[in-house]
């Protein structure tokens, strides 16, 4: 038992240090054991937002507005992950693009060039989410901002956890783990995580919309993804967090703007 939980630990740790640049010293797991502790990218997205979200205080305390909050915001959540899903989201752009069969599409996701529609899904994917993270540094509070985004950040996890879970997994890639381990249980697992997190920080209304916008997200890429590509691999598992967590920022917006007593 005292084995299996060290081993577990371990394998943590070198999720921390595949998904994220932070150091985690020495571990022996490697990708087949990571990904039967997929589930843990939920707190992966949580850290990584209560470190991004507390770089617009200075922008509070000098009343400085703009665009600029957005970009500063999610550069910093970007570098804390080391750029590995925006990465994924290039791949995803490219492949996209190509007319032709699923094969085909693999073989352009996996090569090592950058074409005209990674820019354009890179470009208006991350638009997107730093207009969002600037209207909702406008519209709230610090505390409020502080709140939103962690909650964000960990549904754009849920948004990958629900390809993995829901997707079938390539013949080939490094992703083919994490979504051959990770069943529908890890999934509901992740839902009541963000649920009780939201309820925790006082923010449950708009945490039930935004995780329900994160499974929808999930589940159409996968829908696609089926359609166009036949699997799902790990560059789309990275392409999800990125486009799932936009569309959350989105929804965040409309929401405090209808009705600011939703937080």
């Amino acid at each position: 038992m005292l084995k299996k939980i060290i081993n577990g630990i371990d394998a943590i740790r070198g999720l921390m240090a595949f998904m994220t640049k932070i150091p985690m010293g020495n571990f022996k797991s490697g990708f087949k054991e990571m990904s039967h502790h997929y589930t843990f990218i939920i707190f992966i997205g949580l850290f990584i937002g209560l470190i991004g979200a507390p770089c617009s205080y200075p922008f509070y305390y000098f009343d400085i507005g703009g665009i600029i909050v957005g970009v500063v915001v999610l550069f910093v959540m970007l570098y804390i992950q080391g750029f590995h899903h925006v990465d994924g989201l290039g791949d995803y752009g490219d492949a996209w693009m190509v007319m032709g069969a699923p094969e085909k599409k693999l073989i352009v996701m996996r090569d090592k060039y950058m074409g005209v529609g990674a820019f354009a899904f890179i470009f208006f994917v991350e638009l997107l989410s730093i207009s969002a993270i600037s209207a909702i540094y406008l519209n709230s509070t610090f505390l409020q901002f502080v709140k939103l985004i962690i909650l964000a950040e960990g549904c754009s996890r849920l948004g990958s956890l629900c390809c993995a879970s829901l997707g079938a997994p390539s013949n080939s890639g490094t992703g083919r783990y994490f979504i051959e381990n990770t069943k529908k249980i890890h999934l509901f697992i992740g839902i009541i995580i963000l649920l009780f997190i939201s309820y925790l920080i006082g923010i449950f209304k708009i945490g039930l919309m935004a995780v329900a916008v994160a499974v929808l997200v999930g589940i159409v890429i996968v829908k696609s993804s089926k359609k166009s590509f036949g699997c799902i691999t790990g560059d789309i598992l990275g392409a999800s967090c990125e486009i799932t967590r936009a569309f959350v920022l989105l929804i965040m917006v409309f929401l405090i703007n209808i009705n600011m007593g939703i937080i």
